[in-house]
């Protein structure tokens, strides 16, 4: 079965801008996450499950090695992957419907239709009349 999620020798080395300091925070990483499979990534703070998740959600490189999206090299962030954060990440001065409504229309989705597709996602998840909240 192939895999969706592919990590291969992957490292990652984080450099310091002020003093060129070297942290390493991931070294020779390998797995596969195959179709209906789960994975749990635990540990102490600063081993490196942070680094994990960003380099998977594209929004890093790593230093070696190579992530894998469905056989596709992770190159950027993507529409096909999603992140849940650990602390919520809304902008506390919009309102519900403005915070869903932010990725859509920054991607440049017409606003009417981003409004639309607002209004779905507000219904499927239950949240109908919390919209100007």
């Amino acid at each position: 079965m192939t895999a969706i999620v592919e990590l291969s020798h992957v490292g990652k080395v984080y450099v310091s801008a002020r003093d060129g300091a070297r942290v390493e925070a991931l070294a020779d990483i390998d797995f596969a996450i195959r179709r209906g499979e789960f994975l749990t990534i635990v540990g102490p703070s600063g081993c490196g499950k942070s680094t994990l998740l960003s380099l998977v959600a594209g929004f890093n490189v790593p230093t070696s090695g190579e992530v894998l999206f469905q056989g596709r090299p992770v190159t950027g962030p993507g529409p096909d992957r999603g992140v849940m954060f650990q602390d919520y990440a809304l902008f506390p001065w919009r309102t519900v419907a403005g915070n869903v409504e932010f990725g859509p229309v920054a991607r440049g989705v017409d606003k009417e239709a981003a409004r639309e597709r607002v209004r779905t996602l507000i219904e499927m998840v239950g949240l109908s009349g919390f919209e100007q909240r």
